[in-house]
This record gives C-alpha cells, structure tokens and sequence, in this order.
C-alpha cells in the first residue's frame, strides 16, 4: 500500500476486562492515541474474562464486586501474599497464564497482529504462557492503569511495561523486571486537563464560589460514598458535594433523595461521560484510592482524598500517592471530614498538593508513551531482519 510505513504497527490487539471500567477506559485512551501517532493502524479490543465465556465473566465480575464490598479482609490477606511472597507470586502468574493462556492462543490463531498491548493483569499472564509454551514472537506491551503494580503484573514474556511511579520494580518480584519498565504517561481519555473551573463549573450548574468535593468510588461506585457524602453535606461552613455513582442504581437513587432533602449541598450524577469537566470543576477529588479515576484526577491535576481505599490495590497505591504527596488519605468517615475542613483551610497543604500533581503529569504524554513503544518496535523489527529470531 503506498504510503504505509512498514516499520510502525498496521494492526494492534489491546487485551483489556470489563472488571469495573477502568482496564476499558485506559484501552480506549490507548487507542486515541495508537490512532493518532499511527493514523493507518487498525486497532482491535479483546476482553480476557470473556476468553472463558460470557457466562463465566459475569460470574467473575459479580464475585470480584462482592469480594471487594462484602468480603475485603479475604482480598487483603490474597494481595498481601502476592505482594511479600515470590513462590506464591509465582504460582499465581503461572496458574493465570495456564488458565487464559489457551483461550487466548486459540483467537490469535486468526488473527495477526504486529504488536499486543494488554491493560489487565490476567492479559498479561496470558501472553506470558503464549510465548514461554508456544514461541509467540510478537511484540507484546503491558500498559498499567493503577498506582502501584502487584507481581501478577509483571512478566518475563512482556517486552515493555508502562507504569506510572519509578520505584515499581520493587515491587513487582520478578527479577529483571527493571530492563523492561518504562514510566509512561496515565492512560486516561482526552480532556483531561484541558478545562479552566470556571466555565467547567457554568457548564455543569456546580455552584462557582464554593469549595467543592467530587466524590466518586468508579464505574460500580465502590467504596463507602453514602456515609461519606451523608457527612459533607452537614458540614459548616458548607461544601458542595459532587456525588458520581456510575452504574450502581441504588446508590444514585440513595444520592437522589438526601440532595432533595439538602437542597443546594449536592449534585448528583449516575454513569457521567463528562469526567473531564468534573474533575476540573472539583477543588478536591475524593475516591477508593484505585485504578483510573486517580490517574484522571493526577491528569487534570487535581489533589486526591482517598477515603477508606479499596483492600489490596487501593490501599497499596493510597500508600505510594501519599509518599509523592499527590494524596491524603481518609480511612473513615471522620478522617474524611477532618481531611476536607484541612484542605479547605489549609492554603499552604492546597498549593504543595497541587503543585506536586502539576509536576507528576509535566512531559506526561500519552503519544510520547506510543512513541516509546514504536521505538521498541522499530528496533525489534531492525534485529529479525539482520538475522535475530525476534523473540525472547
């Protein structure tokens, strides 16, 4: 085809999981920016739990969301084995690998990428078991969504890993795992970052001269937002409160009923496309401590109150934002409270935060990650064609 670079990716497969929404999310801002760096690359989606079937992802879904909300002591205890232990991080890798490795063999076997990317831990395990069992030679990239990385990150058969703090290789319990780590920019959509408060706020009808609060536990609003947002809205001098429920309907209508009976102490939003705007109008960003939505609240860059954090991950990345002063952290309703008036009096604890977001994100970009990685391609496809066997 005239015109086609030979030596940048025509077709990419990004393995990503609907498990919450922000392994999605970050493989949809990838793919803004594959598209725009290599505008004639075809990029495919591929969701990991869906290997085994429709029937066992909803099963998988549903157990995770009841583990984190019901059962968190059950995760903690798992994380923190994965996270001290390297025979059990090891087994772990290699019975995630065996158990999506096969699957995922069987649909590349049509398909034919120039490279892999995966935004999900069990993604990565299976390409790891393709190219330790069957040889698989293309290039293949780990992208991570999250604030600290657990080993079921981390691969000896991944090329490159993104990641977004540069200490992760302590982490990660694989020896060597420094040689492929790169820290890359946060994979969150366009947008953020882009909108001044002001006419964020005249867009969205948030009140311009008060302090306001966005609070939000992600696409299944996990976490304690109820008794948290039931505590903001009483407090004097007031604050307003922006609850974002995503998809969990019995939250929004809880959020619903307390705004009428507040009237004018909170705005209420379900599933909301307007992330962006949100975070720019927000003073504050309160979540789990977890995934996207902190990347996205870094982005714009906004200070983050992580108020009680999800076990496993969102306390593990809680503790590595709190350490580069981009977060505080909230373990209960009261620390939430004692956090907010904090933040709201204390100018000099503002300016350190936001100053420490704003020098988190600088040279940040998610084009010069795709670079990184055309530059990693490049140099592999240079290496087969002097001879090299391309693999690993």
């Amino acid at each position: 085809m005239t015109g086609v670079d030979d030596n940048v990716p025509q077709r990419v497969l990004i393995i990503s999981a609907e498990m919450g929404e922000g392994h999605n999310a970050a493989a949809t801002a990838l793919t803004e920016a594959i598209e725009e760096v290599w505008p004639q690359c075809k990029v495919e989606r591929l969701d990991t739990i869906e290997l085994r079937g429709v029937r066992f992802a909803r099963a998988a879904r549903w157990a995770y969301g009841f583990q984190l909300s019901a059962l968190p002591w059950t995760y903690s205890i798992f994380y923190a084995w994965l996270s001290r232990s390297e025979r059990f991080a090891r087994a772990s890798r290699r019975w995630v690998g065996e158990f999506f490795g096969p699957r995922l063999a069987k649909v590349l076997d049509g398909r034919s990428p120039d490279l892999v990317i995966s935004t999900y831990p069990f993604g990565s395990a299976a390409l790891d078991w393709m190219r330790r069992t069957r040889g698989y030679t293309t290039p293949t990239v780990t992208y991570i969504p999250a604030f600290h990385v657990h080993p079921l990150w981390a691969y000896e058969g991944i090329d490159l890993h993104f990641v977004m703090y540069d200490t992760a290789a302590e982490h990660a319990l694989l020896p060597g795992f420094e040689r492929s780590v790169r820290v890359g920019a946060p994979p969150v959509r366009k947008g953020f970052g882009d909108y001044a408060r002001r006419p964020a706020r005249e867009a969205l009808g948030v009140p311009q001269d008060e302090f306001v609060v966005l609070m939000t536990g992600g696409a299944w609003g996990l976490g304690d937002i109820r008794p948290g947002v039931e505590a903001l809205v009483k407090l004097e001098p007031p604050v307003h409160v922006v609850a974002v429920c995503g998809k969990n309907a019995g939250l929004e209508a809880e959020m619903r009923a307390l705004a009428a009976a507040r009237p004018g102490r909170l705005t209420v939003f379900g599933y909301a496309n307007t992330m962006p705007e949100l975070m720019a109008a927000s003073n504050v960003v309160v979540t789990n401590g977890a995934g996207v939505t902190v990347l996205e609240a870094l982005r714009t860059p906004r200070p983050v109150v992580a108020f009680a954090p999800l076990a496993g991950h969102g306390t593990a990345s809680t503790a590595e934002m709190v350490r580069r002063k981009l977060a505080v952290e909230a373990r209960d309703v009261p620390g939430l409270v004692e956090q907010i008036r904090r933040l709201r009096t204390d100018q000099e604890l503002m300016a350190t935060m936001e100053q420490a977001g704003e020098k988190w994100v600088e040279g940040r970009d998610l084009r010069r990650s795709i670079g990184e990685i055309e530059e990693f391609y490049r140099a592999r496809r240079s290496s087969t064609s002097d001879g090299g066997t391309g693999g690993r």
